[in-house]
């Protein structure tokens, strides 16, 4: 199942290169499962996925009992849920076919929740698991609860269905570091366009990024470029760009994250943030009271 297969490509990537993995930088989802969690952050070799696993504090990638996984599929909006699953199985068949087996349990606009055994296959041990394949407007992503033992007690089984059941996009990618999960975008919204330029410039400073140009209908800003030093797993420099165009009461928002060629790979997408930034910024002008929250 996709949570045993998120588990190769982690291992795989402290082994083969990636580095050691860092701590997911906002604690959100940690501290709503309890202290007893921690969680590490990838972004998968080939670009196509990150992914975020939690495992109990005492255990690792290599030794866990349980584990949650979430992984995001970067920019596969065209992707359905059932499709989702299933390029994750064309993965697995290379290594251990037959081995894993699932079964939907209940589908709908937003995606579908699985359950699914994995069968243990030369070092790989047996487990059980559940997961729900969410789908957002722009990209899909896979949250699983795996636990290496032969069956699901019902009362977990009942709680982590459950859990994933009521999990929405915005309640799961709002608890991690906000440029997790992030993708370009391309949005019509009901605010007029010298609002917006105001609303974007004041949230790109707010990330912090700084803004370079501002004109009426684009602004640019550029993230510190930050040293090794003082943080291994950021190298910030990107630069974001937000391009308006003016369409009666409304304002059609582009907004584009570039980011260039020097430690790219450690590099992140700041688009989504960005806009959200600003979405606030326009919901708070107009209602003061307005906590962001909403």
């Amino acid at each position: 199942m996709p949570g045993w297969i998120h588990l190769i490509c982690l291992v795989s990537w402290m082994q083969f290169g990636g580095g050691p993995l860092p701590l997911v930088q906002n604690d959100g989802l940690v501290r709503d499962l309890g202290p007893q969690w921690t969680a590490v952050y990838e972004l998968s070799p080939d670009g196509r996925f990150d992914d975020i696993a939690l495992v109990p504090k005492g255990s690792s990638l290599l030794d866990w009992k349980e584990i949650v996984s979430i992984s995001d599929y970067l920019g596969m909006s065209d992707l359905s849920a059932d499709d989702t699953v299933t390029n994750y199985e064309a993965i697995r068949d290379h290594s251990c076919p037959d081995a894993i087996h699932w079964t939907v349990l209940s589908r709908d606009a937003t995606g579908l929740v699985f359950q699914g055994h994995i069968d243990k296959c030369g070092t790989m041990q047996e487990a059980d698991e559940v997961g729900r394949v969410i789908i957002g407007k722009y990209n899909r992503y896979l949250v699983v609860y795996a636990a290496r033992v032969h069956e699901l007690a019902p009362e977990t089984r009942a709680h982590w269905l459950k859990t994933l059941s009521d999990a929405t996009f915005d309640s799961v990618t709002l608890s991690f570091d906000p440029a997790w999960m992030s993708v370009d975008v391309d949005e019509v919204v009901p605010f007029p366009a010298d609002k917006v330029a105001a609303a974007m410039k004041a949230g790109m400073e707010g990330l912090p990024c700084h803004v370079t140009t501002s004109t009426a209908d684009r602004i640019e800003c550029k993230r510190q470029r930050v040293t090794a030093a003082k943080n291994p797993h950021d190298y910030g420099g990107e630069s974001v760009t937000a391009v308006l165009e003016s369409k009666g009461g409304q304002t059609e928002v582009h907004v584009t994250t570039g980011l260039g060629f020097y430690g790219r790979l450690g590099k992140r997408n700041w688009s989504t943030p960005v806009y959200e930034a600003m979405m606030r910024n326009l919901k708070g002008s107009q209602n003061p009271g307005w906590n962001g929250g909403a």
